[in-house]
């Protein structure tokens, strides 16, 4: 067990955007970090701090920043602080799958998008506008969901389905805000979840289920129909120099061959390579992912790829 709980805690190998010391600084690492920031910031004063937090109606007011700095906003609390730490854990595993640049996409436009909708839905019905300190939670359950949404077959202790955890955690969520009435809370967690699914969809993720999705991640290529231009016919040969007194001269070029031949597709993915990925996340499931051979891990990544893009 303590095994577990060391290898839960060591620290991924992703691609940082810099380096600090020995350690490559990731997109996960900054989040968490501005989000203890913004304890201290906390205890300069609440007034402060409330500066941070999600308020539709003061967007409206062009307090825009609000839109990009309500994930961070974390009061200095014990379970908040508990919050920060397991979006450390689940966001490298994520950010791993994502990669550097799409992993930084989708955070911002989980951040961004539901805030927009909510601030343009506010107008609508005064009940929408809501004042509330959501935190790296809602960034966290909408990872859930694409993890789930990547892996259907990933199970929690190799028991409970991961998509199941994700939703016991949105139904806790939900009934919280329907007791008190909180309209505009319930709508932003909805939204934030859909938006989630959508854009881990569109960036080569959460492939398990069939999510609406714009292609964003250059996997999906239009049709390319055959070249039927026909290629300059080749100058007959007169045996000499070229002439001078009747025509330009031919110089060789690439059209001289054609067009390029295209290359041959890729395979498409077979059962046996779902079946044998969902016994890697099995195993994964059960012992962590420090459990995996390094030919375990390198077979994991390609069948993830070649799965993502199909």
């Amino acid at each position: 067990m303590s095994d577990q709980i060391a290898a839960m805690f060591r620290r991924r190998p992703n691609d940082g955007w810099f380096r600090l010391s020995r350690f490559d600084v990731t997109t996960t690492d900054i989040v968490c970090a501005l989000a203890v920031a913004s304890m201290f910031v906390y205890g300069t004063g609440v007034d402060n701090f409330n500066k941070l937090v999600f308020v539709p109606a003061l967007v409206r007011d062009f307090e825009v920043w609000r839109i990009v700095t309500w994930p961070i906003a974390t009061e200095p609390t014990v379970w908040s602080l508990l919050g920060v730490v397991f979006f450390w854990l689940f966001g490298q595993q994520l950010e791993a799958l994502f990669g550097r640049g799409k992993f930084l996409a989708w955070v911002l436009m989980c951040t961004i998008v539901p805030a927009l909708i909510l601030t343009a839905l506010g107008p609508l019905n005064e009940r929408i506008d809501f004042f509330a300190q959501l935190g790296l939670s809602t960034l966290f359950l909408g990872g859930i969901w694409v993890y789930a949404a990547t892996y259907p077959g990933v199970r929690w202790f190799d028991v409970i389905p991961l998509w199941g955890i994700a939703g016991v955690f949105t139904v806790l969520n939900l009934l919280q805000f329907t007791g008190v009435d909180a309209t505009g809370q319930t709508i932003f967690l909805l939204t934030s979840v859909a938006v989630a699914l959508v854009a881990g969809r569109s960036l080569g993720l959460a492939t398990g289920w069939p999510i609406p999705h714009i292609p964003l991640d250059g996997s999906s290529h239009r049709t390319r129909k055959p070249n039927k231009t026909k290629a300059p016919k080749k100058p007959r040969s007169t045996g000499g120099s070229p002439s001078t007194s009747g025509g330009s001269t031919v110089v060789d070029g690439p059209w001289r061959s054609g067009p390029p031949p295209m290359p041959p597709a890729a395979p498409p993915p077979s059962t046996a390579d779902q079946e044998e990925l969902d016994a890697l996340l099995d195993k994964i499931g059960a012992t962590g992912m420090d459990s995996l051979t390094s030919s375990e891990k390198k077979r994991l990544n390609d069948l993830s790829k070649r799965l993502r893009n199909r």
